[in-house]
């Protein structure tokens, strides 16, 4: 049996909203388009119900970008097509970090109370 003590993020955890775009035609895409398949796989829309998934397919020549929105509120967008989707792990691994730590402050169960 193996047990996995700090198992990997999905691309999607702690992420509120996600718009990828992208021109089909355009070189490098690939990324967007793998996004794409697995934010609307039927695991993923199962995985996270509350997530807001868009996607929009350019009819001009413009590189992918993608917009994340985290549960914290934070908002980061940044172009698609200079990464693999590992590197963009890698990239997004601080930000939910970050919102993770926010999420478990606000829902600790030793929560401190001020009883005035």
């Amino acid at each position: 049996m193996k047990y996995r003590l700090f198992p990997k993020l999905d691309f999607l955890d702690y992420v509120k909203r996600i718009h990828v775009q992208y021109h089909p035609g355009r070189e490098r895409t690939e990324t967007a388009r793998q996004i794409i398949l697995h934010m609307t796989s039927e695991a993923t829309k199962k995985k996270h119900p509350k997530l807001e998934a868009t996607w929009e397919l350019l009819g001009y020549d413009a590189p992918a970008v993608i917009d994340l929105e985290l549960i914290n509120g934070h908002k980061k967008k940044f172009l698609a097509e200079h990464y693999s989707r590992r590197e963009m792990q890698s990239i997004i691994d601080q930000w939910q970090y970050t919102a993770h730590m926010e999420h478990m402050k606000q829902h600790s169960l030793e929560k401190i109370v001020d009883e005035e």
